[in-house]
C-alpha cells in the first residue's frame, strides 16, 4: 500500500458517521475499499487512466474524467490526493470546495518531499478552517472544512490558450494544470518540432504521452492527410488536446491509455517527448519500460522519432528493437532520436 494511503487508512477511526463521500485521485491499491466501510456512499474519481484501470478491475465505483461529474451532489467527506503540481492543486481544491457539503470536511494526503507542508497556504485560501490531523509514513495529512467557495466550479478559468508556430501554419494550443508544459512549449519538444520540419511524415502518425496534444496538432496543421492519434494517461491532457483539436478544425484521435495498455494497430510514425518522470521522482527507466514494446505498434520501415536528455542512454535501449538507430538533431540540453524499424 502507498505511503499516502496508508497516512488516510490509519485515520479512518475519525469518520464514523458519513452519508456520501468522494475520493479524488487515489492511489492504486486497497485503501478505497477501506475507506467505503466508514461512509454509505464513496464514489472515486481519477485523472490518471493507470489508477482508474487497476481500481475499476477491483470491482470500485470510479470515474475517469477531468473533473468529477456530480451533477448537483455534495459530500461530507471528500479525499484528496496531493497532485505533484502546486496549480493542479489549486484548481483541485478549489473544485473540491464546491463539492462540499455545509457539514462537510475535506482531507488532503501527501508525502512530505512532494510539497505537503506548505499546502495548507492554499488549504486556507478555499477553507475557513485548517488543522493538521496526522504526520506518519512521511507524510501529512490534512483536515480543511467550511468551504468559502460559494460559486460553481468552473474549470475555463484555469485553462490556457497559446499560439504556436508550426512551420507554414500556427495553432492555437489549450491546456490545463497538471498537464505536461501548461501554457507553454517546453524545450525539448520545441527541438523535436524543429526537427519535424526535415521529415516527411506520412500515414498513421501517433502522439505518444501527447501533453496538450501540440506535436500531433502541428503535424494535422501541415498536413491534413496524415492520421492523428494522441495518447495520455491524463484525462486533463486528453482534454486539452481535444480542445486543441476543435479550435483549429483539425482531424485527430484521442485515446486513453497507460503506457501503450490500451493501443490497438500500428503506425507509421510514433512521435513522443516521453515522460520520465513517476510523481515527484525523476525514474529514467520508466521511458525505457514504455519503449520496450514500442516496436511493436510501428509498421516495417516505420520510424520511432523521440526527444530525450543528452544523458539518458535512448540509443543504447533502441537498437535492441530497432535495425537502424541515430541522432538526428542535438542542442545543449537535448537529442532528438530516429529508430527505424
Amino acid at each position: 500500500m502507498h505511503a499516502v494511503s496508508e497516512i488516510i487508512e490509519r485515520n479512518l477511526h475519525r469518520r464514523t458517521a458519513c452519508e456520501s463521500g468522494l475520493w479524488m485521485n487515489p492511489e492504486a491499491d486497497d485503501a478505497c475499499r477501506k475507506a467505503g466501510t466508514h461512509c454509505v456512499s464513496l464514489k472515486l474519481f481519477s485523472q490518471d487512466y493507470g489508477a482508474y484501470a487497476f481500481l475499476q478491475r477491483t470491482g470500485a465505483d470510479i470515474e475517469f474524467s477531468s473533473f468529477p461529474s456530480t451533477g448537483n451532489d455534495k459530500y461530507q467527506w471528500i479525499i484528496l490526493n496531493l497532485p505533484r503540481q502546486k496549480a493542479l492543486l489549486g484548481m483541485m481544491l478549489d473544485c473540491a470546495a464546491s463539492l462540499l457539503a455545509d457539514d462537510g470536511v475535506l482531507w488532503l494526503a501527501g508525502e512530505n518531499k512532494a510539497g505537503i507542508k506548505s499546502a495548507n497556504k492554499l488549504l486556507k485560501l478555499h477553507f475557513g478552517q485548517v488543522r493538521k490531523l496526522d504526520n506518519a509514513r512521511h507524510c501529512t495529512l490534512y483536515e480543511a472544512s467550511g468551504s468559502l467557495n460559494q460559486q460553481p466550479f468552473n474549470a475555463l478559468a484555469y485553462r490556457q490558450q497559446f499560439a504556436l508556430n508550426c512551420g507554414h501554419s500556427s495553432i492555437t494550443v489549450t491546456s490545463y494544470p497538471g498537464v505536461f508544459a501548461h501554457g507553454r512549449v517546453d524545450a525539448g519538444t520545441a527541438l523535436l518540432l524543429k526537427a519535424l520540419e526535415e521529415i516527411d511524415v506520412t500515414g498513421d502518425v501517433l502522439d505518444f504521452a501527447c501533453g496538450a496534444g501540440l506535436i500531433g496538432a502541428c503535424i494535422a496543421a501541415g498536413q491534413p492527410e496524415v492520421n492523428v492519434t494522441l495518447l495520455d494517461t491524463n484525462a486533463l491532457a486528453l482534454s486539452a488536446c481535444e480542445e486543441t483539436l476543435l479550435a483549429n478544425q483539425l482531424d485527430g484521435s484521442v485515446l486513453a491509455s497507460d503506457g501503450l495498455s490500451e493501443l490497438k494497430g500500428s503506425f507509421d510514425f510514433i512521435i513522443s517527448n516521453p515522460p520520465i518522470h513517476a510523481g515527484v521522482k525523476t525514474d529514467n527507466l520508466m521511458s525505457q519500460r514504455l519503449l520496450d514494446s514500442v516496436h511493436e505498434h510501428i509498421n516495417p520501415g516505420g520510424m520511432l522519432i523521440l526527444v530525450a536528455n543528452l544523458h539518458l542512454p535512448y540509443e543504447k535501449w533502441l537498437r535492441q528493437r530497432f535495425r537502424q538507430c541515430k541522432e538526428f538533431k542535438k542542442n545543449a540540453n537535448f537529442k532528438v532520436i530516429v529508430a527505424i524499424k
